[in-house]
């Protein structure tokens, strides 16, 4: 009987992860077209395969929702002859308080409620594996603590700045201000402690066993990837390490061209994501296939760059920003609704020329002047430009230069475009 248990339970789990797979694709799958209005462009024939490495774009924190469920429908991976697609993360989102440390803006008694979450038991049954984040050379504070004896003293270890950090953040939730580790780790504190640092910035001494540890740690991830890659399993990163901050894609971080090179995989295939925020409502979002192309161990790094940008998604909002912005630093005071329908349709043309992935709103005029009149309605609404009559826009050429939405569409139109 002990024999068939053993082998039993295996199968029961991997069962067990499967439908959890599929349940949280399902409910990206929801989550996403509540948020946005999904695209899903060059989709057709696509077929998950072992050995493939897909490499992604990385915009915003809503795309991993947008990519998951996208690929599992594509590729069918609820037929259980598919193989599944593995995913590499940051290495934080599998310790305590990645939802208390990593989001923006949350209020202090936020974190505090979300610091004793831990999804590092439950991320590897949904086949997602840790890649060390920013780098092997840098080390979280919050991590660092965590490895010391409780009792060590704060001004052993931690910089001067964070010391402030911490004593201000405490005076402003009513506490005593932290001495030691145990004092520091607290939910209150967690975006604080997740800061990274790097060697240079956190020297002492009494440091050296985590910064060992780190090191060690980072090691084990980096050849578990590859051993994975080398045999067969598929795999999706975001070489970019992190959402773009600007809007332009890439550099790419270190670590991808190692696995590639050592990994060894049959073929690797760009994934690229567009946000259009020039429009009223939901946002569109565009998620494009590239083709799969073998890669060259001695130019990973150039391929995967070219490739993202070559499948990048032409939107409505990166021609409108990028027509805007140039006429505002021309010193333009106004332009023509019709200058700008020509302007978009001379990029799309272009980019279908090149064989880039266009919104198929724009491939049609009526659907094409449709999607810029809301384009131009929400630039309005950002008290970009006043319309006077139907035909002519009037620039306020301050607001558009300093307006972060157009600043972040126009330079995704230029990066793309330098691939």
């Amino acid at each position: 009987m002990l024999p068939c248990a053993a082998v039993r339970e295996p199968a029961q789990q991997e069962r067990a992860c499967d439908l959890l797979y599929g349940a949280v694709a399902l409910g990206m799958w929801t989550y996403v077209h509540a948020a946005f209005r999904v695209q899903v462009l060059g989709v057709a024939g696509f077929r998950l395969r072992s050995g493939d490495v897909l490499v992604a774009t990385h915009r915003a924190e809503t795309d991993v929702p947008l990519i998951c469920p996208a690929v599992y429908i594509a590729g069918q991976l609820w037929r259980p002859s598919r193989p599944r697609l593995r995913f590499a993360a940051r290495d934080d989102m599998f310790d305590r308080g990645f939802f208390a440390g990593f989001p923006p803006g949350l209020s202090p008694r936020a974190r505090s409620l979300l610091y004793p979450i831990r999804a590092g038991g439950v991320l590897p049954c949904v086949r997602v594996h840790p890649l060390p984040y920013p780098s092997p050379e840098t080390l979280r504070l919050g991590r660092a603590l965590e490895l010391l004896p409780h009792s060590t003293p704060l001004v052993d270890v931690v910089p001067e700045a964070a010391l402030a950090g911490l004593a201000k953040r405490a005076a402003e939730v009513g506490l005593p201000g932290p001495l030691t580790a145990r004092d520091a780790l607290r939910g209150e504190y967690a975006d604080l402690l997740w800061r990274a640092y790097s060697r240079d910035e956190l020297p002492s001494p009494v440091l050296d066993t985590a910064w060992s540890h780190r090191a060690l740690l980072a090691g084990e991830q980096v050849r578990g990837l590859i051993e994975l890659v080398r045999s067969g399993e598929p795999m999706l990163f975001f070489p970019e390490g992190r959402p773009s901050p600007d809007g332009s894609i890439g550099p790419l971080r270190r670590g991808l061209s190692l696995i590639v090179r050592r990994g060894r995989p049959g073929r690797l295939r760009a994934v690229s994501i567009a946000y259009d925020p020039l429009t009223r409502g939901r946002p569109h979002a565009l998620l494009a296939f590239g083709e799969p192309f073998a890669p060259r161990p001695e130019d990973v790094d150039g391929q995967v760059l070219s490739a993202l940008r070559r499948a990048l998604p032409l939107t409505c909002g990166q021609v409108i920003a990028r027509c805007l912005l140039d006429a505002a630093r021309a010193g333009r005071a106004a332009l023509d609704t019709s200058e700008l329908d020509l302007a978009l349709a001379s990029e799309v043309e272009r980019a279908r020329s090149e064989g880039r992935p266009v919104d198929r709103a724009l491939l049609n005029g009526e659907t094409r002047r449709r999607r810029l009149s809301a384009a131009l309605v929400r630039a309005c609404d950002l008290r970009l430009v006043r319309t006077p009559d139907r035909r002519t826009l009037v620039l306020d050429a301050e607001r558009i230069a300093l307006d972060p939405v157009i600043a972040r569409a126009a330079l995704e139109h230029r990066s793309a475009r330098a691939g």
